[in-house]
């Protein structure tokens, strides 16, 4: 791990670390905290830095770059865990190194949201889910491509399509967070479909509380053979 001396002279701290991910089935992937060395809290401590310990993270091209938290100061030395949605929003297969540097932001006031599924949608109370969710999130980027666990539905991706205050980042925890979504991704389409179902069936009445349905009379569409 290589520690930036530069850092003494009035730069931001930051470190060249080993990328790697979760495993697959870590529930640490639907959040956005790292785990990296003690060494870097050793040097968080030495600078006088104070929690909350905030980060840009950085492919070694300096093009593909996000912020996170930290979750833990226990990885391996010159090693950075990270969730699999960052390690493929960075390209990290492609970097032998990332720069993690300590940074600060502003507390976020708002943040929308697009969902990647309509299956979004079946949530009972999907604000109240979101919001849940992003509790495992202690920094949003806008264009980040997040990922959230649901009971429900399992798991969905989300842009981040909007912050305030306009920064690079917003730091989320301990905030009023108003928490918004876009409609979801293939929503559209969903709805066309719905409408082209709904031209072929029809709805029985009942005195039951499910009604039945049956397919429609095709009229003009039904082939009929030649004889």
């Amino acid at each position: 791990m290589l520690f930036d001396l530069f850092g003494l002279f009035g730069e931001k701290p930051s470190w060249s670390l080993r990328p790697t991910k979760f495993d697959g089935c870590n529930q640490n992937n639907f959040g956005g905290k790292v785990i990296v060395p003690q060494s870097v809290l050793v040097d968080l401590v030495s600078f006088q830095i104070q929690p909350p310990f905030t980060f840009e993270i950085s492919h070694s091209n300096g093009i593909y770059r996000t912020h996170c938290g930290v979750l833990e100061f226990t990885g391996e030395e010159g090693d950075v865990v990270v969730p699999s949605w960052m390690y493929q929003q960075l390209s990290m297969e492609d970097a032998d190194k990332v720069v993690l540097r300590y940074m600060t932001f502003p507390l976020g006031k708002f943040v929308k949201l697009i969902p990647h599924s309509v299956d979004f949608l079946e949530i009972e109370n999907p604000k109240v889910e979101l919001e849940s969710c992003l509790r495992n999130y202690q920094v949003l980027s806008e264009g980040d491509e997040i990922l959230c666990q649901f009971d429900e539905v399992g798991s969905i991706r989300f842009t981040v399509a909007h912050i305030e205050p306009s920064a690079n980042a917003i730091y989320i925890v301990d905030t009023d967070l108003a928490v918004d979504f876009l409609e979801p991704i293939g929503f559209k389409d969903k709805v066309e479909r719905e409408k082209t179902v709904a031209k072929y069936i029809e709805v029985i009445d009942s005195s039951h509380d499910v009604k039945p349905i049956r397919m429609k009379k095709l009229g003009l569409y039904l082939y009929k053979p030649v004889d």
